[in-house]
């Protein structure tokens, strides 16, 4: 089964949109833009949107679930 090249950039600009975002949440708070208690907020909120989000469809409950033990990790 041959892969699929879209998927690699579906993927690629996922993953560099989400470290931009993280970067600039970073920024944010280490400049005092943001206060900690905010910082932790968009996290949460982040995690309620997926929460809220993912449906009941199996095959991509892995992938939300791997999606919220990264949001997690920086709330830890």
């Amino acid at each position: 089964m041959t892969r699929d090249p879209r998927l690699d950039a579906l993927a690629a600009s996922d993953l560099s949109s989400a470290a931009i975002l993280a970067a600039l949440i970073g920024m944010l708070g280490a400049k005092g833009t943001l206060a900690d208690q905010e910082v932790r907020e968009i996290y949460e909120q982040a995690l309620f949107l997926l929460e809220s989000h993912q449906g009941n469809e199996p095959e991509v409950q892995p992938i939300y679930e791997a999606a919220r033990e990264i949001i997690e990790a920086q709330l830890r």
